[in-house]
């Protein structure tokens, strides 16, 4: 025979996926076997198992048969598996529910369900995870198929003060490599002979503070052991005193403060968007300060080292090494990389140790034959409390070693090994595993996993006799993982807990006698929760026996634990009780804070907390008094609040101002015990995004509240309730995670899921006959309730001229009979800068067409039960609608039927569609509107098709009835529309003016008018005795953020854009009528830009006029698509060219008074604008960085010398 070429591939997949395998004469079919998995990724540790096929599906039978094939087929006995097993994902959530209330627990059941390898996706992030010590052993290797990544790990937040540390850097790195090979001498047998004198002494200082201690006083084991652990790694590694020790109340280190904060914080921190890390917020500040503080300290102490005579002893410690270690390159660690290794050394080095103590000392006090095994060997080493320890006599400690791996066993310091697939591969099992796929080692579950364990909640250190340890596999325990990437300090922290253990134990017994001791899974790593101990002086020590021989004892303690099981369903009593208070604030304009801060109310009550309020920011309790005062069992405030131009909503002012005055007591912290969140609403194309939402997160951190949660953010611009449900969802399954409580299908953490269970249910409404009394007042409501005064419009009239196929209307109203505003001068309704806010009306035309579809009969008269309306939207039809009303009128006055439909709109119309229809249909429509498991929301993609309820119903005329009760539920209501007045009140006092441009989008030959711009455009006298049409309206302060200097004298610079033009008509107009006055009034220029000249060169001969009355002193107009094109088609090309005249106005030379701007248009062009100034101002030698330029451009706008009225 030859040498031969043939294609092996993996069975199940197609012969094109197979890669060319190079054989020689002579090979052996398990030669084959391993060459093949080589060649295909297949990862096992016994390849001789693997089955060989023909293309025809026979298994082969030999060598001679092998020559005769092109290609052959390999697959395990347990066949190769294209699917991973786990339980099915939900919409959004995908399996979370499976994974509450105890993610280790649940982690433990599925296992048990679904076999060694899990397939789980939480909320858009997957998740492989195993039990199994066969995948573990692969999993955990250092090769092509996989490594260590830190990037899509949780580990990346303390990466951040870990730095390039061996803990939290990428196998792969260059770093990593050389701290790896220098470090791992530092950490040798030898080496960690030269740690045990100074780790006896510290016992040593420790036991003389348990001398303090009175018989059966209750110590907190934990803080105790981490004093030490901290101690002795500072100590022995770095030559640095912590101060831990100088006394039984010693105060902690500033280090240690931060580093605990650090890792606290990286909990919150890995919930939170990345660009909210780097925003100027004081817990940024605090985490900031903190890895600075920490950063200094190691690296002062690396300074001292460096000049010091001891700067070359290479022996002295482990920095001594640090500093004098080189590789066969010459090549040594940076300063940087030492100070993130000595972090790093601190963290793992003192925790994890901490841990093993704490829960050896409680199992020993569950387990006295166990007790008295581990001190009668420590009696015969020869180990006493008042004598420093040899190495040799605590290396031969051999069954105290066993109880120490039973114990990190039982509790693994760390529950999760975080491991990254490079490309395809199969594991044991046959699982198939994608490249670029995360994939953990659930090594809690891994501890408990019975096959491996049997009884594996039983304390039983017989499990580590070196008998037992050589039948299981190495990757069956993993405390310190194993591998290239095993925790290098592993003998380090063996030689100090059984040196800490022997030397304690000698002197000292710890009693514990209470229920079992859980950990907290929250925590990085495995602290036993609220573990307080007695310690009593020692009094049963045991002489030496002569042979060596440890006591065989009869097992005392009591019976093990039970595999835990994960609890579902209600609620008891005693926790909740337990439960802290929850009170939803709102602070809200429109009604959309105030909507979700109901949602997350109503979701609270289904999740069994039991003290739940709702209210305004200004009606909370906590600000009506002097001082808060928390409840036993804490309050968590959610704060849900928007921003209107900066400025807070009406409802959250007396909020805003009791922060204000707390703030300027320095010292206070006047809501120390409170739970805090907060989610804020708004658009960001406004400069003043999330202004007051972040000052309020700001102002409850400063005054001593606790965030238990990131700040969450909704943007208007896109999709806001999108931004709202996904922070709801993390938040709730945060808190319920935090609190021990369960979610499901039934009680949903997405806010949208658990209101369509509400609308699904419908509201219950009562039609009335027309002989009922209040039938006549149904048909007469008209939304007037809070717009009970009405304008009139006089004139409506196009501004654009003829060839444009767009249209803006200048419409001139009578508003005698609106409310004024409050800071309106005497006699006059509104100031120049305000708004009017217009409540639109829907077309008669679609009305009726929305209603017929539905099969509704428009003019028949409803009235909403009351109490069934309990927990809908207020931003609802059910939630407005509170009096009997036309269905007719109800979609003319109230409901928003020209916008995207809502999820919750189209979730009601899915049930309706599968109740029309099949259940292929149905799921295929629902499939378009929920976000799947993986994260993915279709929705943004079906409203581009399906841009109003119309066009749903036009796409599936299937459902042809919708229940009312469930539109009332589910249907938004309108909001008003606010234009910017382009009148001055003082040339007519009962007049105002606005500038309308008409959206009517053109999309497929379909037009999709807007709802207040067409509305308005068409109210239109219909005859010449209809001198007037009347308007429901009212005016909204600008609250003196964009008006007219107080001085008349002061130069303004205008800049607009299309309708931005519409405020500074009105600043125009009181300027010539101050003039008229004979009043001084300052220059004003006005830079303003459109598309064309010929088509919507808006105001064109007012514009003049002004210039005529030498009230407009300069005019810039910029045309963006005039023909021949220009270069200077933007406002901002046309500042650039009057750079120097701008800068004057604004820095005059000849005593004059400075110029304020003002500019009024889309987010887009006001960002353009600001750009220009900001440039401007290191041009014109300001500011020389972008940094100060910034600080100048915030000056101004602190000082009212630059102002921004834009929208979306």
């Amino acid at each position: 025979m030859t040498d031969k070429t043939i294609i092996v591939a993996l069975k199940g997949s197609i012969a094109e996926a197979g890669k060319p395998l190079h054989l020689s004469s002579g090979v052996s079919l398990d030669t084959v076997r391993q060459m093949a998995a080589e060649t295909l990724g297949i990862c096992v540790n016994q390849t001789h198992d693997l089955l060989l096929y023909t293309s025809s599906d026979k298994l082969l039978g030999g060598v001679d048969d092998l020559w005769q094939q092109q290609l052959i087929y390999v697959d395990l006995p347990c066949h190769i598996q294209d699917v991973i097993p786990g339980p099915a994902k939900l919409p959004f959530v995908g399996n979370l529910y499976d994974l509450m209330p105890n993610m280790d627990v649940s982690f433990m059941r599925l296992f048990e369900k679904y076999g060694p390898l899990l397939d789980v996706t939480i909320m858009g992030r997957r998740m492989l995870t195993t039990n199994d010590p066969l995948i573990a052993e692969q999993l955990v290797k250092e090769n092509e198929f996989f490594t260590k990544k830190i990037a899509p790990t949780a580990l990346r937040e303390v990466q951040k003060f870990a730095g390039d540390g061996l803990f939290t850097s990428d196998t792969d790195a260059s770093h990593w490599k050389l701290a790896h090979k220098l470090l791992m001498p530092a950490f040798s047998p030898r080496a960690i002979k030269a740690y045990q004198e100074e780790m006896g002494h510290i016992t040593m200082q420790t036991l003389g503070l348990f001398d303090q201690f009175k018989a059966g006083e209750e110590i907190d084991i934990l803080d105790w052991t981490t004093k030490i652990t901290f101690e002795t790694i500072g100590r022995t590694g770095f030559g640095y005193d912590f101060g831990l020790l100088d006394g039984k109340d010693a105060e902690p280190h500033p280090m240690i403060e931060a580093m605990k904060y650090l890792l606290e914080a990286t909990v919150s921190r890995g919930l939170q968007m990345e660009f909210m890390k780097h925003l100027p917020t004081p817990s940024n500040r605090k985490f900031d300060d903190c890895v600075s503080l920490m950063h200094k300290i190691v690296l002062d102490v690396v300074k001292e080292r460096k000049s010091s005579p001891d700067a070359k002893d290479a022996n002295k410690d482990l920095l001594g090494f640090m500093l004098n270690a080189v590789d066969e390159h010459d090549d040594s660690l940076t300063d940087e990389n030492i100070r993130d290794q000595v972090v790093t050394f601190l963290i793992a080095g003192h925790d994890t140790t901490a841990n093993t103590l704490a829960w050896f000392f409680y199992e020993l006090s569950r387990h006295p034959e166990i007790q008295a095994k581990v001190l009668q060997e420590i009696a015969n080493v020869g180990i006493t409390s008042d004598k420093l320890p040899t190495v040799e006599q605590v290396n031969s400690l051999k069954y105290t070693m066993q109880v120490i791996k039973e114990t990190l066993r039982m509790y693994p310091p760390v529950r999760r090994l975080f491991k990254y697939c490079r490309q395809d591969c199969v594991v044991p099992y046959g699982y198939k595993i994608p490249g670029d796929t995360s994939i953990n080692v659930n090594v809690y579950s891994l501890h408990h996993n019975e096959s491996v364990y049997p009884n594996s909640f039983q304390f039983d250190p017989e499990r580590f006799t070196p008998e037992e340890e050589q039948k299981r596999s190495p990757a069956a325990w993993l405390p310190f993982s194993t591998g290239l990437r095993a925790c290098i300090g592993r003998p380090f922290s063996l030689q100090e807990a059984k040196t800490v253990i022997a030397m304690i134990l000698h002197k000292y017994e710890f009693k514990y006698d209470g229920p079992d001791v859980e950990f907290d899974p929250r925590t990085a790593t495995t602290k036993p929760a609220h573990l307080m101990m007695t310690i009593h002086p020692r009094s049963n020590f045991p002489e030496p026996t002569p042979d060596a021989s440890l006591p065989s004892l009869e097992k005392t303690s009591t019976p093990p634990r039970a595999i835990p099981r994960p609890v579902a369903g209600k609620v008891d009593a005693a926790k909740q009780a337990q439960l802290p208070n929850l009170t939803f604030l709102y602070g809200t304009q429109t009604g959309t804070a105030q909507d979700y801060a109901n949602q997350l109310y109503q979701q609270a009550k289904e999740f069994g907390f039991l003290n739940v309020k709702m209210a305004e920011m200004d009606k909370w309790d906590g600000i009506q008094g002097e001082k808060y005062e928390s409840p036993a069992q804490k309050e968590l405030v959610i704060v849900c609040t928007a921003t209107y131009n900066g400025y807070c909503p009406d409802t959250a002012e007396r909020f805003n101002k009791f922060l204000d005055k707390k703030m300027r007591e320095s010292t206070t912290k006047h809501f120390d015990g409170l739970l805090y969140a907060v989610f804020g609403v708004g658009n960001k194309n406004w400069r003043t995004y999330q202004k007051f939402p972040i000052k309020v997160d700001d102002a409850l951190d400063q005054l001593g509240a606790t965030r238990f949660f990131a700040r969450g953010e909704g943007n208007a611009d896109e999709d806001m309730d999108a931004d709202f449900n996904m922070w709801s969802a993390h938040f709730w399954s945060f808190a319920l995670d935090a609190y021990g409580l369960s979610a499901s299908v039934d009680k949903s953490v997405v806010p949208v899921e658990a209101n369509s269970k509400l609308s699904s249910a419908s509201i219950k409404i009562r039609y009335l006959s027309p002989s009922d009394a209040n039938f006549t007042q149904g048909t007469r409501n008209t939304n007037t309730e809070k717009y009970n005064k009405k304008a009139f419009i006089k004139v409506n009239r196009e501004l654009q001229q003829s060839g444009s196929d767009r249209s803006t209307r200048h419409i001139e109203l009578d508003v005698r009979d609106l409310t004024p505003v409050a800071n309106a001068k005497e006699g006059l309704l509104y100031v120049t800068g305000d708004h009017l806010e217009v409540m639109p009306e829907n077309d008669a035309k679609l009305v009726e067409t929305i209603g017929l579809n539905f099969g509704w009969v428009l003019d028949s008269v409803f009235q909403v039960d009351e109490a069934s309306k309990k927990g809908v939207s207020p931003r609802s039809l059910a939630g407005t609608i509170a009096t009997p009303c036309t269905i007719r009128n109800a979609l003319t006055y109230y409901a928003n039927i020209s916008s995207p439909p809502s999820r919750l709109l189209l979730h009601c119309f899915a049930q309706q569609l599968r109740k029309a229809t099949d259940d292929a249909t149905a799921d295929a429509f629902e499939a378009q509107i929920v976000t799947d498991a993986n994260g993915v929301d279709p929705y943004p993609k079906f409203i581009q098709a399906h841009r109003t309820l119309l066009d749903v119903q036009r796409a599936y005329p299937q459902v042809k009835d919708l229940d009312f009760g469930q539109f009332l539920a589910a249907a938004g209501v309108m909001q008003p529309r606010r234009y910017s007045i382009a009148s001055s009140p003082l040339t007519n006092k009962g007049h105002a003016s606005l500038t309308v441009g008409v959206v009517d989008d053109l999309v497929q030959g379909r037009h999709y008018p807007g709802l207040a711009s067409s509305y308005l455009s068409r109210c239109l006298p219909l005859s010449p005795k209809q001198e007037t049409i009347a308007v429901r309206a009212a005016f909204k302060s600008a609250k003196s953020t964009f008006g007219l200097p107080d001085d008349a004298e002061t130069p303004i610079i205008m800049i607009a854009a299309g309708t931005g033009l519409s405020p500074f008509m009105g600043f125009l107009q009181e300027r010539a009528w101050q003039k008229q006055q004979g009043d001084a009034v300052g220059k004003t220029v006005l830079f303003f830009g459109c598309r064309r000249a010929d088509q919507d060169y808006i105001y064109k001969e007012e514009l003049a006029t002004f210039q005529d009355q030498e009230v407009l002193t300069s005019l810039h107009v910029a045309f963006s698509r005039q023909n021949p094109a220009s270069a200077d088609k933007y406002v901002q090309h046309q500042i650039l060219l009057q750079a120097a005249a701008v800068w004057s106005f604004m820095h005059p030379t000849d005593g004059s008074k400075a110029a304020s701007i003002f500019i009024c248009g889309s987010g887009k062009m006001s960002q353009d604008v600001r750009k220009v100034f900001l440039s401007l101002i290191k041009s014109f030698g300001a500011a020389q960085t972008s940094d100060d330029a910034e600080k100048v451009m915030q000056d101004w706008i602190d000082q009212g010398r630059y102002n921004e009225d834009v929208w979306g």
